[in-house]
């Protein structure tokens, strides 16, 4: 059931470009407006909800709880499992973590990355199979793999992006970055939103040249592909979530600030047209539909 639009933007979309004879790009013009619907939200059984991904094969959500301190190793996290009606199927499908945020999924196996540790889950067991300890690590934060199963790992306090491929783990970026945290891997570059420098940013994945794509993000957390070529959805931890496009910019679809409500790491299911909020502090996991209106 569709609950109260909670906030509406206008969006310059691209509708055509062609080269003028002066050699300036035209745009034809056309506005549309989007908004953001509240589909549903869980009860408040989750603790500190950081990090959710979508399972298409078992159409189930995985959410992480930190469950209160983020660098303390109390033993104290876990995943819930969640359908995509808001029910908590399981509320501690897997326990036996520190401080779980960010999230990746490769075949059966479920990678969360935990302070220091990438753990590996076995799905259909529900059950830790491995802890990979990062020597040096300060919190990684998020995952995101690309088509052959690579992994990239940001670790925010130490300022760098970790790359595990065949079992081996290695430093794939280690300087130039402030904060890193949201990542998403799109064909032969890395998006980056970052906490510190307070921007996202391209990486090409074979140079690790970067490129500004919008700044003024605040504390950026997630990242997910928005259902429209170069389109994304990008959460400040803050409370807001941005439709942001390099050529064009970003608006603001979301803001809980007022309400404390953070936004922290997203997942847009583009098929079923529902985004994905985790709350953290506000102990829910918010769903929501992005509405064109024009």
């Amino acid at each position: 059931m569709k609950i109260t639009i909670l906030f509406s933007a206008l969006f310059f979309l691209v509708l055509s470009a062609c080269n003028q004879k002066k050699g300036k790009q035209g745009v034809a013009s056309g506005i549309k407006t989007f908004e953001l619907q509240k589909v549903w939200s869980t009860d408040t059984l989750l603790r500190t909800p950081e990090s959710v991904i979508y399972d298409e094969k078992r159409n189930l959500l995985y959410v992480t709880n930190v469950n209160l301190e983020p660098r303390l190793k109390d033993g104290n996290g876990f995943v819930s499992k969640i359908d995509l009606e808001g029910k908590i199927e399981e509320l501690k499908w897997v326990e036996g973590l520190n401080a779980p945020k960010g999230t990746a999924m490769a075949g059966d196996t479920l990678y969360v990355a935990d302070i220091n540790e990438l753990v590996l889950i076995d799905i259909n067991r529900g059950e830790i199979i491995r802890k990979v300890v990062i020597e040096g690590a300060g919190m990684i934060n998020d995952i995101t793999s690309d088509r052959e199963g690579n992994l990239y790992i940001s670790d925010t306090d130490s300022g760098k992006i970790y790359k595990y491929s065949g079992g081996n783990l290695s430093i794939w970026l280690g300087e130039g970055l402030d904060r890193p945290n949201g990542l998403l891997v799109e064909d032969e570059r890395l998006l980056l939103a970052s906490m510190g420098s307070m921007d996202l940013v391209s990486i090409d994945i074979s140079k690790k040249q970067k490129k500004l794509l919008v700044e003024d993000i605040n504390r950026g957390d997630g990242i997910a592909w928005a259902g429209m070529k170069g389109y994304y959805f990008v959460s400040d931890w803050s409370g807001r979530i941005f439709l942001v496009n390099e050529e064009i910019g970003k608006v603001t679809l979301l803001d809980t600030r007022e309400e404390g409500a953070n936004t922290a790491d997203i997942y847009y299911i583009a098929e079923k047209n529902l985004l994905m909020v985790p709350t953290f502090n506000k102990n829910t996991l918010d769903a929501f539909r992005l509405i064109e209106t024009k």
